[in-house]
């Protein structure tokens, strides 16, 4: 489609500014702010170099939209002025969103009408939302270097972390492979404020006599805020599978949920017991 009814179809960049901050993660947004406080004008290489500051599944077609958006937008903003717009956006929504209670994430495809966020960027800012103590569940873990990145920078900060994971032996078969969770968090098997646990064996028989999963998906910062969902600490789940979750400020319910996984693992018989960075042989 070709003259003004082409520009018909291009959302106001306004429109598109909000969208994006609904939308990227923190961490591609902050990259893509960078590329444009050195653009004066909308070029050829723009798009390529906002893809490459941070490259990401989606990217593309959002790139585009705000380069369609920018471009028709008259009088014509510098670079650095619509960089200085993204960053105001961006921290007028994080000021709405505390202001929330409940908050959705999701992976995978999604929707023009309805503007969430990726579970990467919401799992990453409730990470770094912890000031004492950082509980984090998952039944699978490989290939999330941003989340392990995130997870150090929190126990570097004084943050004591706790991380719950499920292993290959314990599983009983059901967990794919031969290396578990302990593996995507290996970096951090020095770090003392750093605690690895298990579903112990001999706690997995339910009442109808079948073995149980650690299956839970959670990371609660203090007891303040946590996320819940379907997706594991995988690179699969956080970009390519349709995953949905929530975030929850409620302290009442976080601290009920904390509290939940504190007693499992002070019970002097478990059910959760300390888990040894490396799998027995």
């Amino acid at each position: 489609m070709t003259g003004d009814n082409a520009s018909e179809t291009v959302p106001s960049l306004a429109e598109v500014i909000a969208g994006l901050v609904a939308t990227l993660p923190a961490t591609h947004l902050a990259a893509w702010i960078k590329v444009l406080r050195t653009v004066h004008a909308p070029d050829g290489r723009t798009e390529s170099r906002l893809i490459a500051a941070h490259p990401g599944l989606g990217l593309g077609p959002r790139a585009g939209l705000l380069l369609a958006a920018w471009r028709s937008t008259d009088p014509q903003p510098p670079g650095v002025a619509l960089a200085l717009a993204l960053e105001a956006a961006a921290s007028r929504y994080e000021q709405d969103l505390a202001a929330h209670r409940v908050e959705i994430a999701v992976s995978g495809p999604v929707s023009d009408a309805v503007s969430v966020r990726l579970t990467a960027s919401v799992a990453i800012r409730v990470i770094r939302a912890a000031d004492a103590t950082l509980l984090v569940t998952s039944y699978a873990a490989f290939g999330v270097q941003e989340i392990v990145k995130e997870i150090r920078a929190a126990a570097d900060r004084g943050v004591s972390v706790d991380l719950v994971l499920e292993t290959a032996r314990a599983s009983g078969g059901r967990l794919h492979g031969e290396v578990d969770g302990r593996a995507a968090f290996h970096e951090l098997r020095f770090h003392p404020d750093v605690h690895l646990w298990q579903w112990a064996n001999d706690e997995r028989h339910g009442p109808g006599g079948r073995r149980g999963s650690m299956h839970a998906k959670v990371i609660a910062a203090d007891r303040k805020a946590a996320l819940l969902g379907s997706a594991n600490l995988t690179s699969n789940a956080y970009s390519d599978n349709l995953e949905i979750g929530a975030v929850i400020r409620d302290p009442g319910a976080v601290a009920s949920l904390v509290d939940h996984f504190i007693s499992l693992m002070r019970s002097a018989e478990g059910p959760l017991v300390r888990l040894p960075w490396q799998p027995a042989s």
